[in-house]
C-alpha cells in the first residue's frame, strides 16, 4: 500500500515539468524520464519516511518534488532533513529555556513560507476566510494610519497569509502596526517589497 501510494505520487509528478530540475550527472542534461522516475520514487521514499504517510499523501507533489530536488542539489539528506526539523523543534520547545526562541524560530519559518507564496502571486490566498478578512482589515488599518494628518510616509509594505496569522513584510518597521487583528496574531518581516 506505501509502496504503491509512493509510485502513485512519483507518476503524477512526473506529468509536469517544476521549476527546478536536477541534470545527470553522467551528459549534465535534464534527467530522462526514465531517470527521473527513479529518482522521485526514491526521494519520495526518504519524504514518506521522514514526514509520515498520512501526510506525505496530502503534500502537493510540486512542493515534494522541488524539496527533493533542492536537498539533492545541496547535498543535503532528503529525509533527515524533514526528521530533523521537527526533532529539533520538539527538544527546543520542550524546554523552558528555548521555547519562546524555538517557537520564533517557527514563525520565520513561516514567514518564509509566506514570501514563497506571495512571490507565486499567492500572498493573500487561503481557505479561511476569516483570516482574508483579517488581511484585508489590517491593510485597511495600515493604510488608514499613513494618511492620518501628520503621519510619516511609511515604508512600503505587504500584507500576507500565514497558516493562522498575518505577516506584514517592509524594508523598515511601520508604525502602528497592531500586534493582533480579528484575534490573528500580525507578525513583522523585514526586507525588499517590490
Amino acid at each position: 500500500m506505501i509502496e504503491q501510494l509512493i509510485q502513485e505520487r512519483a507518476d503524477l509528478a512526473l506529468q509536469h515539468q517544476f521549476r527546478v530540475a536536477l541534470a545527470s550527472p553522467a551528459t549534465g542534461k535534464e534527467l530522462t524520464p526514465e531517470e527521473r522516475h527513479a529518482f522521485l520514487t526514491r526521494a519520495f521514499r526518504e519524504i514518506a519516511r521522514g514526514m509520515g504517510i498520512d501526510r506525505f499523501a496530502q503534500t502537493p507533489v510540486e512542493r515534494m518534488d522541488q524539496f527533493a530536488v533542492l536537498s539533492v542539489q545541496k547535498n543535503h539528506d532528503t529525509a533527515g532533513l524533514l526528521l530533523s526539523l521537527m526533532n529539533s523543534f520538539m527538544i527546543a520547545y520542550g524546554c523552558p529555556e528555548t521555547c519562546d526562541r524555538a517557537y520564533a524560530a517557527l514563525v520565520q519559518i513561516e514567514g518564509l513560507r509566506a514570501e514563497v507564496a506571495d512571490a507565486k502571486g499567492q500572498g493573500r490566498m487561503s481557505n479561511k476566510p476569516e483570516l482574508v478578512a483579517a488581511a484585508q482589515a489590517l491593510d485597511a488599518e495600515l493604510s488608514i494610519a499613513n494618511k492620518a494628518p501628520g503621519a510619516q510616509a511609511a515604508p512600503p509594505y505587504r500584507v500576507m497569509i500565514g497558516a493562522d496569522r498575518l505577516f506584514v513584510k517592509s524594508a523598515h518597521p511601520l508604525a502602528n502596526l497592531p500586534a493582533r487583528i480579528h484575534g490573528f496574531a500580525v507578525e513583522a518581516v523585514y526586507g525588499p517589497v517590490n
